[in-house]
């Protein structure tokens, strides 16, 4: 009964912990988003999630560390409806057009722009932490494209070119005019998106050779 209280306790102070930490981590990838890194500060934090700058460093190590669980944690969040697609059943277009979309919708919400605008400040200062977010962001979302092609050969439906190179095509020819405008303050109109979606298909299933 005494060791059941015990690991009762424990468990209750692991929840509580994390669930803190959770807290310091959302706090202060809002601060970032909203301020950039360098005018956020640790006190800035610890004023909105309470306790004490000791705790935070202890955990963190200090605001680069604040900054990289940031990043790790947004990475992720922004890809999980993308990660849940199921298109394995669809066509080449189709499931481009559905993994495209997906994504798009993703990559241009505010949340996200503001969140490239950190990167892209920061990435000179920290490339370690830039490396983080290419693997885990486009690094992962082209692997998927790739992996969806690479079906798709097998089953004979698409010519077995490289589907690595495919999907960094794909990838590259819907997401960089789109967000290029977008950090300019420019965010394009949805059906201006899709047909840049459908455009990419076309150019990636048949080409631009005129037939002979």
């Amino acid at each position: 009964m005494i060791a059941d209280e015990r690991d009762a306790s424990a468990s209750r102070a692991t929840s509580k912990g994390l669930a803190r930490r959770d807290k310091i981590v959302d706090t202060a990838t809002d601060l970032f988003l909203a301020q950039g890194y360098d005018a956020v500060t640790i006190d800035e934090v610890v004023r909105v999630v309470g306790g004490s700058k000791t705790s935070v460093y202890k955990t963190f190590g200090g605001k680069e560390g604040l900054l990289s669980e940031s990043v790790q944690q947004m990475c992720t969040n922004f890809l999980i409806a993308f990660n849940q697609l199921d298109v394995s059943r669809l066509g080449p277009a189709d499931g481009l057009r559905v993994l495209g979309a997906t994504l798009m919708r993703t990559l241009l919400e505010d949340r996200h722009i503001a969140f490239q605008r950190l990167i892209i400040a920061v990435s000179g200062r920290f490339p370690e932490l830039a490396r983080v977010w290419f693997e885990s962001g486009p690094g992962r979302s082209r692997a998927a494209i790739a992996a969806f092609i690479a079906a798709k050969q097998r089953s004979g439906e698409l010519r077995p070119v490289a589907p690595d190179i495919l999907a960094i095509q794909f990838h590259d020819m819907i997401v960089t005019n789109a967000l290029y405008r977008a950090l300019m303050g420019e965010k394009p109109a949805w059906p201006e998106v899709e047909r840049w979606i459908d455009a990419a298909i076309d150019t990636l299933l048949h080409g631009c050779a005129r037939a002979s």
